[in-house]
């Protein structure tokens, strides 16, 4: 009896050393196409594996692991992600009903730059586009965007003409001059293009909007929520966040030759911006310094 009583003492010692040394792992999936290969997402989940290593000495260990939804629309996405289902972070343009819906990293991702837009346009048109002085001739042109994508709500609240179309069909439809500027945010035109020899990046005009780009979970993933937010601030504080933001394929060559501060642009309003959005933007810690003026709160 004493024997056993031994034994299972050291057995319980055991154990409990084993549980203290043993460290839970936080396991998070995220959503990229390979049907549809998009070069961008690299940034996005680049910066995701940077809060998690950042967070690290505090949350533990993690496993970051690609789960690939094949031809899955924006909106299909994030319904999984509100219902805790195949994915458990997404990155996508902020709106109040996202906000509401998701729990939500305030951190914009691309220091409010998805609301900073050019335009790839039908290379017959820039000749048209060269005779403007002004960029209120834009609102007489037609605009293509995304069934789901908030940029087309903005675009039709500043009475914008939008021909909206899923994504992956927007470029053919350019192409077919069934709409004439089709803006994107100042990282993405430049590989978009590539392949499509009717197609070329307007060198004059651009848009800009207050806008961000977020981190979403699922609403009850209180953890992962503030683990990210953590770690992201920590990558700020440390100048980490900056320097992947800088020196990225994906931003760098935007930062370098998009030249937006030279551009003319049309300034929008965005009707889909929450008030929490609104003043992270406008505080200036998370806002890249040419579009100062576009996330002005009068906006």
């Amino acid at each position: 009896m004493v024997v056993s009583k031994c034994h299972g003492l050291l057995l319980f010692f055991i154990l409990m050393l084993f549980s203290e040394n043993c460290e839970a792992i936080d396991t998070v999936r995220y959503n990229v196409s390979h049907k549809f290969v998009d070069p961008k997402q690299t940034y996005y989940v680049d910066l995701l594996r940077l809060a998690l290593e950042k967070s690290t000495p505090e949350y533990g260990p993690y496993q970051l692991i690609e789960n690939p939804l094949e031809d899955t629309p924006q909106a299909r996405t994030l319904d999984l992600l509100a219902k805790a289902d195949l994915i458990d972070v997404h990155w996508s343009m902020t709106s109040i009903k996202r906000e509401q819906k998701l729990g939500t990293v305030y951190i914009p991702l691309l220091k409010g730059m998805m609301g900073a837009r050019i335009f790839i346009i039908h290379k017959d048109l820039q000749s048209r586009l060269k005779k403007h002085q002004y960029a209120t001739a834009l609102l007489d042109y037609r605009f293509g965007s995304g069934n789901d994508w908030p940029d087309s709500k903005v675009y039709a609240f500043n009475s914008l003409t939008v021909e909206t179309a899923g994504a992956q069909n927007l470029l053919k439809m350019l192409e077919q001059k069934r709409f004439d500027l089709f803006p994107r945010a100042l990282h993405e035109p430049w590989s978009e293009v590539v392949g499509h020899p009717k197609l070329q990046i307007d060198s004059r005009f651009g848009l800009c909007y207050p806008s961000a780009m977020y981190f979403f979970v699922n609403k009850n993933n209180h953890r992962l929520r503030k683990r990210l937010t953590d770690g992201l601030h920590r990558a700020i504080n440390d100048g980490s966040f900056d320097q992947l933001f800088s020196h990225h394929p994906i931003t760098k060559d935007a930062l370098k030759n998009g030249y937006f501060e030279k551009r003319k642009v049309l300034k929008l309003r965005n009707p889909n911006m929450s008030i929490r959005t609104r003043d992270t933007l406008h505080s200036g810690r998370y806002t890249w310094q040419p579009l100062a003026e576009c996330v002005k709160p009068s906006l």
